[in-house]
Protein backbone atom coordinates (compact mmCIF):
# COMPACT_ATOMS: atom_id res chain seq x y z
CA UNK A 1 0.00 0.00 0.00
CA UNK A 2 2.94 2.40 -0.57
CA UNK A 3 3.06 5.66 -2.60
CA UNK A 4 1.79 4.65 -6.54
CA UNK A 5 4.44 6.20 -9.74
CA UNK A 6 3.26 10.12 -10.16
CA UNK A 7 0.11 9.18 -7.67
CA UNK A 8 -0.78 12.67 -5.42
CA UNK A 9 0.66 12.16 -1.95
CA UNK A 10 -2.36 12.91 -0.29
CA UNK A 11 -3.93 9.66 -1.85
CA UNK A 12 -1.26 7.73 -1.32
CA UNK A 13 -1.23 8.62 2.30
CA UNK A 14 -5.37 7.68 2.59
CA UNK A 15 -4.58 4.49 1.11
CA UNK A 16 -2.57 3.73 3.81
CA UNK A 17 -4.85 5.25 6.41
CA UNK A 18 -7.84 4.08 5.86
CA UNK A 19 -6.36 0.55 4.73
CA UNK A 20 -8.16 0.28 1.73
CA UNK A 21 -5.13 0.63 -0.72
CA UNK A 22 -6.00 -0.05 -4.21
CA UNK A 23 -10.06 -0.23 -3.70
CA UNK A 24 -9.77 3.32 -2.65
CA UNK A 25 -11.97 4.87 -4.53
CA UNK A 26 -15.66 7.50 -3.77
CA UNK A 27 -17.65 4.25 -2.91
CA UNK A 28 -15.70 2.29 -0.58
CA UNK A 29 -14.23 5.58 0.83
CA UNK A 30 -17.66 6.79 2.14
CA UNK A 31 -18.41 3.47 3.29
CA UNK A 32 -15.26 3.44 5.92
CA UNK A 33 -16.17 7.11 6.84
CA UNK A 34 -19.52 6.27 7.73
CA UNK A 35 -18.02 3.17 9.72
CA UNK A 36 -15.84 6.17 11.19
CA UNK A 37 -18.51 8.25 12.10
CA UNK A 38 -20.84 5.29 14.13
CA UNK A 39 -17.93 4.78 15.94
CA UNK A 40 -17.22 8.25 17.01
CA UNK A 41 -20.83 8.60 17.90
CA UNK A 42 -20.45 5.52 20.33
CA UNK A 43 -17.37 6.83 21.83
CA UNK A 44 -18.57 10.23 22.51
CA UNK A 45 -21.57 8.99 23.78
CA UNK A 46 -20.25 7.04 26.63
CA UNK A 47 -17.37 9.68 27.03
CA UNK A 48 -18.53 13.32 27.47
CA UNK A 49 -21.94 14.53 28.56
CA UNK A 50 -22.97 16.62 25.64
CA UNK A 51 -23.55 13.28 23.16
CA UNK A 52 -24.89 11.20 25.95
CA UNK A 53 -28.28 12.25 24.23
CA UNK A 54 -27.33 11.92 19.61
CA UNK A 55 -28.21 15.24 18.26
CA UNK A 56 -28.88 16.34 14.52
CA UNK A 57 -26.28 18.92 14.82
CA UNK A 58 -23.92 20.54 16.71
CA UNK A 59 -23.64 24.08 16.82
CA UNK A 60 -20.87 26.88 17.59
CA UNK A 61 -23.07 28.46 20.22
CA UNK A 62 -23.15 25.02 22.19
CA UNK A 63 -19.78 24.40 22.21
CA UNK A 64 -19.11 28.46 22.75
CA UNK A 65 -21.49 27.76 26.37
CA UNK A 66 -20.02 24.54 27.85
CA UNK A 67 -16.83 23.41 25.83
CA UNK A 68 -16.53 21.18 28.74
CA UNK A 69 -19.33 19.45 28.31
CA UNK A 70 -17.50 18.10 25.13
CA UNK A 71 -14.46 16.65 26.58
CA UNK A 72 -14.25 13.10 26.00
CA UNK A 73 -10.74 12.70 28.38
CA UNK A 74 -9.49 13.62 31.53
CA UNK A 75 -8.16 17.61 31.67
CA UNK A 76 -5.12 16.31 32.47
CA UNK A 77 -4.86 14.66 28.74
CA UNK A 78 -5.23 18.21 26.90
CA UNK A 79 -2.28 19.51 25.03
CA UNK A 80 -3.71 22.82 24.09
CA UNK A 81 -6.14 24.86 24.38
CA UNK A 82 -6.96 26.70 21.73
CA UNK A 83 -9.29 30.07 22.33
CA UNK A 84 -11.12 31.88 19.74
CA UNK A 85 -13.06 34.63 19.78
CA UNK A 86 -14.68 35.78 15.97
CA UNK A 87 -13.40 39.64 14.84
CA UNK A 88 -15.18 42.18 16.15
CA UNK A 89 -17.90 39.71 18.93
CA UNK A 90 -18.47 40.47 22.05
CA UNK A 91 -19.69 37.27 22.52
CA UNK A 92 -18.09 34.34 24.59
CA UNK A 93 -14.87 33.19 23.22
CA UNK A 94 -15.43 29.85 21.60
CA UNK A 95 -12.84 27.14 23.32
CA UNK A 96 -11.45 24.00 21.54
CA UNK A 97 -9.86 21.35 23.30
CA UNK A 98 -6.80 18.67 21.93
CA UNK A 99 -4.24 15.89 23.27
CA UNK A 100 -1.24 15.60 21.45
CA UNK A 101 -2.26 12.67 19.51
CA UNK A 102 -4.64 14.83 17.83
CA UNK A 103 -2.69 17.51 16.87
CA UNK A 104 0.28 14.47 15.83
CA UNK A 105 -2.67 13.85 13.38
CA UNK A 106 -2.13 17.15 11.73
CA UNK A 107 1.25 17.10 11.35
CA UNK A 108 0.48 13.72 10.35
CA UNK A 109 -1.48 15.12 7.18
CA UNK A 110 0.44 18.41 6.35
CA UNK A 111 3.74 15.52 5.94
CA UNK A 112 2.25 14.43 2.04
CA UNK A 113 0.12 17.97 1.91
CA UNK A 114 3.35 19.94 1.58
CA UNK A 115 4.84 17.56 -0.83
CA UNK A 116 2.61 19.07 -3.30
CA UNK A 117 4.06 22.00 -3.18
CA UNK A 118 7.80 21.61 -1.72
CA UNK A 119 10.50 19.14 -2.74
CA UNK A 120 13.23 17.61 -0.24
CA UNK A 121 16.40 19.98 -0.12
CA UNK A 122 14.49 23.40 -0.41
CA UNK A 123 13.09 25.45 1.81
CA UNK A 124 10.24 27.04 3.49
CA UNK A 125 9.18 30.40 5.56
CA UNK A 126 5.94 30.34 7.57
CA UNK A 127 4.63 33.61 8.32
CA UNK A 128 1.57 31.95 10.46
CA UNK A 129 1.67 31.63 13.97
CA UNK A 130 4.26 30.62 16.33
CA UNK A 131 7.06 27.89 16.57
CA UNK A 132 5.80 26.59 19.56
CA UNK A 133 5.27 22.11 19.01
CA UNK A 134 1.56 22.63 18.38
CA UNK A 135 1.00 25.69 16.86
CA UNK A 136 0.62 26.00 13.05
CA UNK A 137 4.06 26.81 12.67
CA UNK A 138 5.18 23.68 14.86
CA UNK A 139 3.21 20.78 13.22
CA UNK A 140 4.35 22.56 9.81
CA UNK A 141 7.96 22.54 10.82
CA UNK A 142 7.84 18.97 11.80
CA UNK A 143 5.71 17.97 8.54
CA UNK A 144 8.40 19.37 6.55
CA UNK A 145 11.37 17.82 8.52
CA UNK A 146 10.09 14.45 8.15
CA UNK A 147 10.43 15.27 3.91
CA UNK A 148 14.09 16.97 4.31
CA UNK A 149 12.50 19.69 3.70
CA UNK A 150 14.02 23.25 5.79
CA UNK A 151 11.24 25.31 7.70
CA UNK A 152 11.53 28.63 9.52
CA UNK A 153 8.78 29.66 11.52
CA UNK A 154 8.54 33.35 11.24
CA UNK A 155 5.30 34.17 12.76
CA UNK A 156 2.43 36.78 11.76
CA UNK A 157 3.87 39.39 10.20
CA UNK A 158 4.11 42.53 11.96
CA UNK A 159 7.43 44.07 10.75
CA UNK A 160 7.51 43.70 6.88
CA UNK A 161 11.05 44.47 6.77
CA UNK A 162 12.00 41.69 8.86
CA UNK A 163 9.68 39.28 7.00
CA UNK A 164 11.32 40.22 3.39
CA UNK A 165 14.91 39.39 4.91
CA UNK A 166 13.53 36.39 6.11
CA UNK A 167 11.85 35.31 3.45
CA UNK A 168 15.08 35.67 1.01
CA UNK A 169 16.15 32.82 -0.67
CA UNK A 170 13.14 30.72 0.72
CA UNK A 171 11.42 28.39 -2.07
CA UNK A 172 8.23 28.39 -0.46
CA UNK A 173 6.51 31.09 1.79
CA UNK A 174 3.39 29.94 3.73
CA UNK A 175 0.90 32.91 5.12
CA UNK A 176 -1.95 35.16 5.23
CA UNK A 177 -3.34 36.32 2.11
CA UNK A 178 -3.08 39.77 2.95
CA UNK A 179 -0.38 40.01 4.47
CA UNK A 180 1.63 38.17 1.46
CA UNK A 181 -0.06 40.44 -0.59
CA UNK A 182 1.99 43.57 0.94
CA UNK A 183 5.05 41.78 1.31
CA UNK A 184 4.83 40.94 -2.46
CA UNK A 185 4.59 44.90 -3.16
CA UNK A 186 7.34 45.65 -0.68
CA UNK A 187 10.04 42.97 -2.44
CA UNK A 188 9.11 42.36 -5.84
CA UNK A 189 12.31 40.76 -5.89
CA UNK A 190 11.27 37.69 -4.00
CA UNK A 191 10.50 34.83 -5.96
CA UNK A 192 9.29 31.69 -3.57
CA UNK A 193 8.79 29.17 -6.29
CA UNK A 194 5.42 28.36 -4.81
CA UNK A 195 2.98 30.01 -1.85
CA UNK A 196 0.71 28.49 0.35
CA UNK A 197 -2.12 31.06 1.20
CA UNK A 198 -3.95 29.56 4.50
CA UNK A 199 -5.71 31.19 7.93
CA UNK A 200 -8.63 33.32 5.95
CA UNK A 201 -10.08 33.30 2.23
CA UNK A 202 -7.98 33.75 -0.62
CA UNK A 203 -9.50 36.53 -2.88
CA UNK A 204 -8.36 35.53 -6.47
CA UNK A 205 -7.26 39.14 -6.78
CA UNK A 206 -4.32 37.75 -4.24
CA UNK A 207 -3.33 34.80 -6.31
CA UNK A 208 -3.23 37.37 -9.30
CA UNK A 209 -0.92 40.10 -8.06
CA UNK A 210 0.96 37.49 -6.28
CA UNK A 211 1.60 35.40 -9.63
CA UNK A 212 2.46 38.91 -11.24
CA UNK A 213 4.92 39.75 -8.44
CA UNK A 214 6.79 36.61 -7.73
CA UNK A 215 6.36 34.46 -10.88
CA UNK A 216 5.41 31.69 -8.25
CA UNK A 217 2.48 29.45 -7.92
CA UNK A 218 -0.56 30.20 -5.66
CA UNK A 219 -1.95 27.17 -3.83
CA UNK A 220 -4.75 27.38 -0.95
CA UNK A 221 -5.46 25.54 1.67
CA UNK A 222 -8.62 25.10 3.81
CA UNK A 223 -8.62 24.52 7.36
CA UNK A 224 -10.00 25.74 10.53
CA UNK A 225 -9.21 25.75 14.35
CA UNK A 226 -12.08 22.93 14.57
CA UNK A 227 -10.36 20.79 12.22
CA UNK A 228 -6.97 20.32 14.23
CA UNK A 229 -5.73 23.54 11.58
CA UNK A 230 -5.25 21.31 8.58
CA UNK A 231 -8.50 20.36 5.96
CA UNK A 232 -7.54 20.50 2.52
CA UNK A 233 -4.91 21.57 -0.35
CA UNK A 234 -4.62 22.41 -3.53
CA UNK A 235 -2.66 19.98 -5.83
CA UNK A 236 -0.78 21.45 -8.86
CA UNK A 237 -4.23 21.45 -11.14
CA UNK A 238 -5.83 24.04 -8.59
CA UNK A 239 -9.79 22.08 -9.06
CA UNK A 240 -10.38 22.10 -5.63
CA UNK A 241 -8.32 21.21 -2.31
CA UNK A 242 -7.81 17.79 -1.23
CA UNK A 243 -9.61 16.12 1.83
CA UNK A 244 -8.40 14.81 4.68
CA UNK A 245 -10.81 12.48 4.48
CA UNK A 246 -9.19 10.02 6.67
CA UNK A 247 -9.68 12.10 9.64
CA UNK A 248 -12.75 14.51 9.21
CA UNK A 249 -16.11 13.49 7.34
CA UNK A 250 -17.90 16.79 5.43
CA UNK A 251 -21.18 17.66 4.27
CA UNK A 252 -22.84 20.35 2.59
CA UNK A 253 -26.72 21.27 3.36
CA UNK A 254 -28.61 23.55 2.60
CA UNK A 255 -28.76 26.06 5.49
CA UNK A 256 -32.83 27.06 5.56
CA UNK A 257 -34.01 22.88 4.99
CA UNK A 258 -30.72 21.16 6.83
CA UNK A 259 -31.11 19.14 3.91
CA UNK A 260 -28.00 17.40 2.37
CA UNK A 261 -27.17 19.21 -1.16
CA UNK A 262 -25.54 17.43 -4.04
CA UNK A 263 -21.95 17.73 -5.01
CA UNK A 264 -21.71 21.05 -6.97
CA UNK A 265 -24.26 22.63 -4.97
CA UNK A 266 -23.07 25.77 -2.29
CA UNK A 267 -24.18 24.91 1.20
CA UNK A 268 -22.86 24.70 4.73
CA UNK A 269 -20.00 22.45 5.65
CA UNK A 270 -20.86 20.31 8.26
CA UNK A 271 -18.05 18.59 9.78
CA UNK A 272 -17.69 15.67 11.65
CA UNK A 273 -14.07 14.71 13.45
CA UNK A 274 -14.56 11.32 13.92
CA UNK A 275 -10.60 10.78 14.54
CA UNK A 276 -10.50 12.89 17.46
CA UNK A 277 -10.65 11.49 21.15
CA UNK A 278 -9.80 14.80 23.11
CA UNK A 279 -13.07 16.71 22.03
CA UNK A 280 -15.23 15.23 19.06
CA UNK A 281 -17.34 17.43 16.69
CA UNK A 282 -20.44 15.52 15.25
CA UNK A 283 -22.19 17.09 12.70
CA UNK A 284 -21.00 20.37 14.11
CA UNK A 285 -22.34 23.54 11.62
CA UNK A 286 -19.15 25.62 10.76
CA UNK A 287 -21.01 28.55 8.73
CA UNK A 288 -18.79 28.24 5.97
CA UNK A 289 -20.12 28.30 2.70
CA UNK A 290 -18.50 25.86 -0.15
CA UNK A 291 -19.18 23.34 -2.32
CA UNK A 292 -17.97 19.39 -3.39
CA UNK A 293 -16.60 18.47 -6.45
CA UNK A 294 -17.36 15.06 -7.60
CA UNK A 295 -15.16 14.87 -11.01
CA UNK A 296 -11.70 13.35 -10.47
CA UNK A 297 -9.26 16.28 -10.52
CA UNK A 298 -6.85 16.46 -12.78
CA UNK A 299 -3.95 14.78 -11.14
CA UNK A 300 -6.18 11.90 -11.14
CA UNK A 301 -7.55 11.74 -7.18
CA UNK A 302 -11.02 10.38 -8.02
CA UNK A 303 -12.33 11.42 -4.51
CA UNK A 304 -14.82 14.48 -3.52
CA UNK A 305 -12.47 17.56 -3.11
CA UNK A 306 -13.67 20.88 -1.60
CA UNK A 307 -13.98 24.28 -3.77
CA UNK A 308 -13.08 27.41 -2.46
CA UNK A 309 -14.77 28.67 -0.10
CA UNK A 310 -16.98 31.65 -0.01
CA UNK A 311 -17.55 32.85 3.14
CA UNK A 312 -19.64 32.56 6.31
CA UNK A 313 -23.33 32.19 5.78
CA UNK A 314 -23.80 34.94 8.13
CA UNK A 315 -21.78 37.21 5.82
CA UNK A 316 -24.00 37.22 2.98
CA UNK A 317 -26.00 40.47 3.16
CA UNK A 318 -28.80 40.10 0.33
CA UNK A 319 -30.01 43.73 -1.08
CA UNK A 320 -33.35 44.80 -2.31
CA UNK A 321 -32.53 44.13 -5.72
CA UNK A 322 -31.48 40.69 -5.51
CA UNK A 323 -27.84 40.93 -5.16
CA UNK A 324 -25.45 40.09 -2.55
CA UNK A 325 -22.61 41.73 -0.38
CA UNK A 326 -20.07 39.27 1.25
CA UNK A 327 -16.25 39.49 2.99
CA UNK A 328 -15.66 37.41 -0.05
CA UNK A 329 -16.78 39.77 -2.07
CA UNK A 330 -15.17 42.79 -0.70
CA UNK A 331 -11.56 41.06 -0.17
CA UNK A 332 -11.83 40.68 -4.42
CA UNK A 333 -13.03 44.28 -4.57
CA UNK A 334 -10.63 45.89 -1.76
CA UNK A 335 -7.49 43.67 -2.30
CA UNK A 336 -7.39 44.63 -6.17
CA UNK A 337 -6.75 48.50 -5.20
CA UNK A 338 -2.64 49.52 -5.02
CA UNK A 339 -1.34 49.93 -1.39
CA UNK A 340 -4.09 48.05 0.92
CA UNK A 341 -2.42 45.78 3.09
CA UNK A 342 -5.74 44.92 5.15
CA UNK A 343 -9.37 46.49 5.94
CA UNK A 344 -12.29 45.65 8.57
CA UNK A 345 -15.64 46.36 7.46
CA UNK A 346 -18.80 47.56 9.75
CA UNK A 347 -22.03 47.85 8.76
CA UNK A 348 -25.70 49.32 10.11
CA UNK A 349 -28.87 48.05 10.22
CA UNK A 350 -29.78 50.45 7.57
CA UNK A 351 -26.59 48.66 5.22
CA UNK A 352 -24.45 51.34 5.28
CA UNK A 353 -20.65 50.21 5.53
CA UNK A 354 -17.53 51.70 7.34
CA UNK A 355 -14.05 50.72 6.16
CA UNK A 356 -10.93 50.88 8.14
CA UNK A 357 -8.39 50.58 5.27
CA UNK A 358 -4.27 49.77 6.65
CA UNK A 359 -2.07 50.93 3.90
CA UNK A 360 -0.28 54.15 3.61
CA UNK A 361 -0.25 54.46 0.07
CA UNK A 362 -3.88 52.92 -0.60
CA UNK A 363 -5.93 55.57 -2.28
CA UNK A 364 -9.12 55.88 -0.42
CA UNK A 365 -10.81 57.48 -3.22
CA UNK A 366 -9.66 54.93 -5.34
CA UNK A 367 -11.49 52.28 -3.06
CA UNK A 368 -14.74 54.25 -2.50
CA UNK A 369 -14.78 53.97 -6.79
CA UNK A 370 -14.44 50.27 -7.08
CA UNK A 371 -16.76 49.56 -4.26
CA UNK A 372 -19.70 52.23 -5.74
CA UNK A 373 -19.35 50.70 -9.22
CA UNK A 374 -19.62 47.19 -7.74
CA UNK A 375 -22.79 48.03 -5.41
CA UNK A 376 -23.56 51.38 -6.58
CA UNK A 377 -26.99 50.59 -4.18
CA UNK A 378 -25.13 50.98 -0.93
CA UNK A 379 -23.23 54.08 0.66
CA UNK A 380 -19.73 53.26 2.13
CA UNK A 381 -17.24 56.02 4.60
CA UNK A 382 -13.92 54.94 4.46
CA UNK A 383 -10.67 55.83 6.87
CA UNK A 384 -7.15 55.22 7.25
CA UNK A 385 -6.50 52.34 10.05
CA UNK A 386 -2.74 52.80 11.48
CA UNK A 387 -2.77 49.49 13.28
CA UNK A 388 -3.49 46.01 10.91
CA UNK A 389 -6.95 45.58 12.08
CA UNK A 390 -7.23 42.14 11.82
CA UNK A 391 -3.98 40.38 12.42
CA UNK A 392 -4.34 37.58 14.53
CA UNK A 393 -8.00 38.02 14.93
CA UNK A 394 -9.34 34.77 12.74
CA UNK A 395 -11.08 34.77 9.63
CA UNK A 396 -12.50 37.78 8.36
CA UNK A 397 -15.76 39.28 8.51
CA UNK A 398 -18.88 42.05 8.15
CA UNK A 399 -19.16 43.41 11.84
CA UNK A 400 -23.04 44.28 12.32
CA UNK A 401 -22.91 47.67 14.49
CA UNK A 402 -26.51 46.34 16.02
CA UNK A 403 -24.07 43.18 17.31
CA UNK A 404 -26.22 40.78 15.13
Amino acid sequence: MGMNAGENPVTSWLRRQTGLGEKLNPDSLLAWQREQVKNIREYAGSHCRFYEKERTFTTPEEVRREPEALLCVPPKEIARIITLRTSGSQGIAKRIFFTAEDLEATADFFTPGMMLLTKPGQNVVVFMEGAGEFTIGGLLKKALKRNDVGCLVHGLIRDFDAAGKAAEGADCLVGIPGQLLHLARLRPDLHPKTVLLSGDYVPESVCRKLRSAWGTEVFHHWGMTETGYGGGVECGAHTGSHLRHGDLFLEIIDPESEEPVDAGVYGEIVLTTFARRGMPLIRYRTGDIGRLLAEPCGCGDPLLRLDKVMGRKENLIFLPDGGVVSIHLLDEAVFACAGVRDFSVRMTPEKEFFFRVAGETADLDEIRGVLAKQFPELSFQLERAAELPFLGNGKRNIQRIDGR
